[in-house]
């Protein structure tokens, strides 16, 4: 049973993957369909390999640690920015009542607007400050401890704030850096 589970869960994942780089024109469309899925399933397989090493648990705390939090919640950040202030609550608003059949309250309205991206906006900014102040450290397994087995806390490399940023900060400025692209393009478009 689990295994049908992880194999149906992996059907999702990979068109997840596929779609989106078939419509963004970055896999060709004249391929057969099998082929992308299966080129992308050797490159996961590939990079996969990375946490199946000896240091696998090193890379996977780091990925554990560093490649979800920051990005999330940049990206949360910046949707909610976008969908209020840019697309518009207003045009938002209608979108809903079409969908729904009536309009939000005065509590979405005043949450959307303000409250929700403060809130986001706070928890990063704590996120990042007590990351930046206490030291980068892993856990790993102590065979020289008399209470084996047991953890020890170890530091990590200078090299790896080189990781971090490749796992936490690329992913959290493709939003920005994407918003400023077309913001020129269209500046630039209307000259």
């Amino acid at each position: 049973m689990l295994l049908c589970l992880g194999i149906s869960t992996l059907f999702g994942n990979i068109e997840g993957v596929v779609v989106p780089l078939t419509d963004l024109n970055i896999l060709p469309k004249k391929w057969p369909q099998e082929a992308l899925t299966g080129v992308t399933c050797a490159v996961a397989f590939i990079i996969s390999l990375l946490f199946a090493q000896h240091s696998g648990i090193y890379w996977v705390t780091l990925f554990d640690n560093f490649a979800g939090s920051v990005p999330l919640l940049t990206i949360g950040f910046f949707e909610m920015i976008a969908v209020v202030y840019i697309y518009g609550i207003d045009r938002f608003n209608e979108d809903l009542e079409f969908m729904v059949g009536h309009k939000p309250s005065i509590f979405w309205q005043v949450t959307w607007r303000f409250i929700s991206p403060l809130i986001v906006l706070v928890i990063l900014v704590s996120y990042l400050v007590t990351r930046v102040q206490e030291e980068l450290t892993y856990l790993v397994w102590d065979p020289n401890s008399e209470e084996f087995p047991s953890l020890a806390s170890v530091p990590y490399p200078s090299w790896i704030n080189v990781i971090i940023f490749l796992l936490a900060g690329v992913p959290s400025l493709a939003v920005p850096v994407y918003a400023l692209c077309r913001l020129v393009f269209i500046c630039c478009r209307n000259k």
